[in-house]
């Protein structure tokens, strides 16, 4: 699909002008998702009414536009999850490792001073 796409210049219409598909990669998720749907649109106007009727050129250029533009948005929202996952494992095994320093200290504050010298290195 990117390999056609590349062959065949393909630029997207954007509220920031004409883009490449290298390009769409920087666009944010709400815009890529407005370029998702007007394209699906754009594709099924295109459309063919009929069986006996070969798709033209323009309706396959249509169908691999949005397949592309879906195709992006769908990975960056994959990665914005595991970004999120990512994050929130990372605060939850902070919170753990700062109960487990609380509870090494509470353990060493019971200790006499004479095992707390015996402790230093």
């Amino acid at each position: 699909m990117y390999k056609e796409a590349s062959k065949l210049k393909l630029r997207f219409t954007t509220p920031m002008g004409l883009l490449s598909v290298e390009q769409l990669w920087e666009v944010g998720i709400a815009t890529l998702d407005i370029l998702a749907l007007s394209l699906e649109t754009e594709y099924k106007e295109s459309g063919k009414k009929s069986f006996l009727t070969k798709r033209t050129k323009k309706d396959k250029i249509a169908k691999l536009k949005f397949n592309i533009v879906l195709d992006i948005l769908t990975t960056k929202m994959e990665e914005m999850e595991l970004l999120t996952e990512a994050k929130e494992a990372k605060e939850h095994n902070s919170k753990i490792l700062g109960l487990i320093a609380e509870k090494q200290d509470e353990s060493l504050k019971g200790k006499s001073i004479k095992e707390l010298e015996n402790m230093l290195k």
